[in-house]
């Protein structure tokens, strides 16, 4: 079966759909960094988590290396552009356009687990040049499924192995999502309240791990 292009793979991708799979994600950055800040989304694919966060009053950068994905997201978002409310332009994330301290916040949702450790390092690297914060969400070794292809599946341990090689600080690590098996648990486990009172247990179960960090510059 061909491997599907990240246009295609990303074509179905709705705010809707975004805004219920990404709630624990978006609480993690409401929690550490306030509305009106200057953010920058690194990898921003489909462009819906750039225009949630744009709605609850950040000012939004994205970027992304993909031609197509850019001139996607500029026209489907053309009036949030035109509005000044978001700006949307092609970058790479090894070699960010922006001088230091440029954004409180540099995050992004499932970009670092499809690159090798030393490009991952120098993309952590390039974000916390320009960012205090660094806040990113990757899946680890319980999620099992590829849904792209290429997911490098890594334990958390890893990952604070490599966010310690790019000379960032670990503030705090949460865990989204769970396998449908634990559905049965309470709602109240997954509320808002849950995850930044006792983020212990989405460490535990969560299929996705959420890593917050700050620049040691």
């Amino acid at each position: 079966m061909k491997q599907k292009t990240w246009p295609e793979y990303l074509r179905s991708e709705t705010i809707f759909n975004n805004a219920i799979r990404l709630r624990q994600f978006i609480w993690v950055i409401q929690a550490y960094i306030p509305a009106s800040s200057q953010v920058l989304e690194v990898g921003f694919g489909s462009g819906t988590t750039a225009v949630l966060l744009a709605d609850l009053g950040y000012r939004v950068t994205a970027v992304d290396i993909d031609d197509v994905l850019v001139e996607r997201v500029q026209k489907r978002y053309a009036d949030w552009i035109q509005q000044g409310l978001l700006e949307v332009m092609k970058a790479d994330m090894l070699s960010l356009p922006w001088k230091g301290r440029s954004f409180v916040l540099a995050y992004h949702q499932g970009v670092l687990e499809h690159f090798p450790d030393e490009q991952i390092v120098q993309a952590l690297q390039e974000q916390a040049r320009v960012a205090e914060w660094v806040i990113f969400d990757v899946p680890n070794h319980r999620l099992k499924v590829q849904h792209f292809g290429d997911e490098r599946l890594l334990p958390p341990s890893h990952w604070r192995f490599l966010i310690q090689r790019a000379g960032l600080r670990l503030v705090a690590e949460y865990g989204r999502d769970v396998h449908r098996w634990l559905y049965f648990l309470p709602f109240g486990l997954f509320s808002h309240r849950a995850l930044l009172s006792w983020p212990w247990f989405g460490r535990m179960i969560g299929v996705n791990s959420i890593f917050v960090c700050r620049s040691l510059a």
